[in-house]
């Protein structure tokens, strides 16, 4: 009986296993080789067929540094691209954004098909080129990209090596144009950095700087998670590289109101309010500069602080044979590429009248109290260059120990000057003033 069984067994399975035969002989009437050189060629003519050419979304290394737009118009393997990004040489050469750099490209296979813009272009291969004999991946990003959706009018690839997302999307306007709105936006925005997302209702102080959403969210066992996430200006507002879920609410991507300054995400109820000035000043992209006269010795600030930079100039002129120029509390030269603050005190300082050298230290500046319009001006750590200029310390530590400061604007919508008189000791003040 046992034997009766197996015969039955075998003989079903070979049934089967002629049917499954019979249906992959349908289903695959091509060999893989065909279907390949045919998908090569679908995605070649996809790439060609856009008058305008493309947007490329593009995030490079580990998408710390947010997200770029690249436009690309492909033509029988050569690419024409520009950018938001603006590129200058130590010889002086310049390349702002919106220049257009050609060179090749091709779509090849091997265990998919595959994007390849394998020939330099200085715009694109700036964040994956090799910085030095000692960095032989520069910003570790691709150069490569794996396709993964595709229409008519929309692409979606993933980089063969680092994994990050590339979004393409038919242009429907000229490439200069579309640049020209993206800068537009970003204009917009980073002037009037915001600090504040609600969710819902629920509200979360926020980092925008670099285009790099971050916040700390506490869950339900009471452990906080830092949060971040990298995001792209678009024309009219920003996408974020994914969609991101907070209380069970799940956006990506935000338009800009132009009549409030909102910045609110389509179909979902959160929002960046228009911050108040203090918050841009806390949140600033920009340079709030120092006001000092050193032939005077006088300057928008109390006297003994003035007399302590002077100590500190006399003493740059003496070592470095150089002048500083200038003197701010804001955005951080270095960041985010050599420095992970975004903000610092830093200095310019001019040797010979031929060439200024930036130099900072990494300053945290942080809202205490809205009302009052208190904030915390505290160093960090040293920033670039700042080991060559360690006699600019009493500066730094005469700024931290009167810290904090009640500030008074010139303007509470869009202030220009701030006058920080401290808490500590009400005869230490100091004004500074956006450039």
């Amino acid at each position: 009986m046992k034997k009766i069984y197996y015969m039955l067994f075998l003989l079903l399975t070979g049934v089967c296993f002629n049917a499954c035969v019979s249906e992959e002989e349908d289903l695959f009437d091509k060999s893989a080789a065909e279907r390949m050189n045919e998908a090569i060629a679908n995605y070649k003519a996809i790439l060609q067929d856009a008058p305008n050419g493309w947007v490329m979304e593009f995030y490079p290394s580990d998408r710390s540094m947010g997200g770029y737009v690249y436009t690309a118009k492909f033509d029988n393997g050569k690419v024409d691209m520009a950018s938001e990004v603006s590129l200058s040489s130590n010889s002086g050469e310049s390349w702002p954004a919106g220049t257009v750099v050609s060179s090749q490209y091709r779509v090849i296979s091997e265990q998919s098909v595959i994007l390849t813009f394998d020939t330099y272009n200085l715009l694109f291969h700036f964040f994956s080129e090799p910085k030095g004999s000692s960095d032989t991946d520069g910003y570790a990003s691709d150069y490569e990209f794996i396709f993964m959706e595709s229409s008519a009018d929309r692409l979606v690839l993933r980089g063969k090596k680092y994994g990050n997302t590339l979004v393409m999307t038919k242009l429907t306007e000229s490439a200069d144009s579309y640049i020209q709105k993206i800068l537009d936006m970003q204009e917009k925005m980073d002037a009037v950095p915001r600090m504040k997302m609600i969710v819902s209702g629920k509200e979360y102080m926020v980092n925008m700087a670099g285009k790099l959403l971050s916040y700390t969210e506490t869950k339900e066992d009471s452990s906080v998670e830092n949060v971040e996430m990298s995001f792209i200006y678009t024309p009219d507002g920003i996408n974020l590289y994914e969609p991101l879920t907070i209380d069970g609410v799940t956006f990506q991507r935000f338009v800009y109101d132009d009549a409030t300054g909102v910045v609110k995400a389509v179909d979902a109820d959160v929002t960046f309010p228009y911050p108040t000035a203090l918050e841009q000043f806390c949140g600033t992209t920009t340079r709030w500069y120092f006001s000092f006269d050193i032939n005077t010795v006088k300057g928008e600030m109390n006297q003994e602080l003035m007399d302590i930079f002077k100590n500190s100039y006399d003493a740059n002129l003496e070592i470095m044979n150089e002048h500083f120029v200038g003197w701010y509390l804001g955005a951080n030269p270095g960041y985010p590429a050599r420095d992970s603050n975004p903000h610092c005190m830093g200095w310019e300082s001019n040797w010979l009248g031929i060439v200024d050298f930036q130099l900072c230290y990494s300053y945290n500046l942080s809202v205490i109290d809205e009302a009052t319009k208190k904030v915390e001006i505290k160093s960090i750590a040293p920033g670039g260059n700042y080991e060559y200029y360690e006699y600019l310390d009493p500066v730094v530590e005469y700024v931290d120990k009167y810290s904090p400061y009640i500030v008074t604007f010139d303007d509470e919508r869009l202030p220009k000057t701030a006058k920080m008189v401290s808490t500590v000791d009400d005869s230490v003040w100091f004004s500074v003033s956006k450039q």
